[in-house]
Formats: structure tokens, C-alpha cells, sequence
């Protein structure tokens, strides 16, 4: 019978005599690499997005060894934004020598007379390693007698030291960061 609502047997698939019929059983179990590789990328995709953010709400806390090395590089460049704003004006100045654990670093500076401070805000304490009650900036040689090293530290019990900074006679600063 030609007209009839009822499929056959063949139909009841939607293949044609003679092709496979593609059901759900018959298919294989598992992805593909196309598919494994899609879900991988969205996945780092989401954690290089994340990374950031994490990393800069873990370094915000103080007190902890990421907090004070993020604190120490910012104090690496302060220290280059000063050097080279005396070679620049021609203009000498000390940094004052404070005994102990410190969270500031101080500088003087000379004609006109006046001071600028950096306070790391609890994140480090500094810790200078010379004897030396005064540094002094040359700008005519572009020198820094003495040199000095300064520690720094995590504001705990322990004082666990996580970098130095030590600036050269020729004013070159290198921070040098301590792992545990």
C-alpha cells in the first residue's frame, strides 16, 4: 500500500536500503581531539584571565612574603626615579641611615633642603646591612658613597628576609629576591 501513514521497517530510521543506520548505540564512546583540544583551550583561557586577579589579591594581603616582594620592587624603582632625578637636576642628597627594622626609607635632599620619605605601609620592614650613618649622592661623578645593602623583610616574629637591594658606588641597583 502506497498511501499509508505507517513507515515500514526501513523508514523507521530515516536510512535508505543499504546504508548504515547511525544510532546512538552504535557510536563510538569518547571525544575527540578536536573537542578535547577546544575545552583545554577554554580552560586556560579562563585560568590566564584569573591568574591576575588571584595573584593581586594574594599580594594585597599584608604580611606575606608575595606582599613584601611586590613592596620591594616598587622600592627598586623609587630608587631609580630618585638617582636619576639627581643625575637629571644635578642635585645631591643623602640617604638617611635608621637603625633596626624600618617600613620607611628616608632621603635628604640638599639645595633646597628638604625630605622625601617612602613607607612600604606594613607590607616589608628594611633592614640597612652598613654601619654607615650617611650616604651621599654626588651628581658631578654620578657616585653614591658608600655603597649599601638594604634587606627586607616580612613584618613577622621570624623576620624572614624575601630580597636586598644593593646599590653600587656607580648608583646601579639590583634587587636580588630570596625564595623559600
Amino acid at each position: 500500500m502506497r498511501g499509508s501513514a505507517e513507515p515500514g521497517p526501513e523508514k523507521d530510521r530515516g536510512a535508505p536500503k543499504g546504508l548504515p543506520v547511525f544510532s546512538p548505540r552504535n557510536r563510538l564512546k569518547g571525544y575527540s581531539i578536536a573537542e578535547l583540544l577546544v575545552v583545554l583551550l577554554l580552560v586556560s583561557m579562563f585560568a590566564a584571565m584569573l591568574y591576575p586577579v588571584v595573584g593581586g589579591l594574594l599580594a594585597s594581603r599584608t604580611g606575606t612574603p608575595e606582599s613584601a616582594r611586590m613592596e620591594v620592587k616598587r622600592v627598586e624603582r623609587w630608587l631609580n626615579r630618585i638617582l636619576q632625578t639627581a643625575c637629571i637636576r644635578q642635585r645631591p642628597f643623602d640617604i638617611v641611615h635608621q637603625t633596626g627594622y624600618k617600613d620607611n626609607i628616608l632621603v635628604h635632599w640638599y639645595n633646597p633642603s628638604e625630605y622625601e620619605s617612602y613607607r612600604t605601609g606594613g607590607r616589608c620592614t628594611v633592614y640597612f646591612k652598613t654601619t654607615s650613618c650617611s650616604r651621599c649622592y654626588s651628581p658631578r661623578w654620578h657616585t653614591m658613597s658608600p655603597a649599601f645593602t638594604m634587606s627586607f623583610h616580612v613584618p613577622e616574629k621570624e623576620k624572614r628576609k624575601v630580597a636586598e637591594i644593593v646599590v653600587s658606588v656607580y648608583c646601579r641597583v639590583l634587587l636580588t629576591e630570596f625564595f623559600p
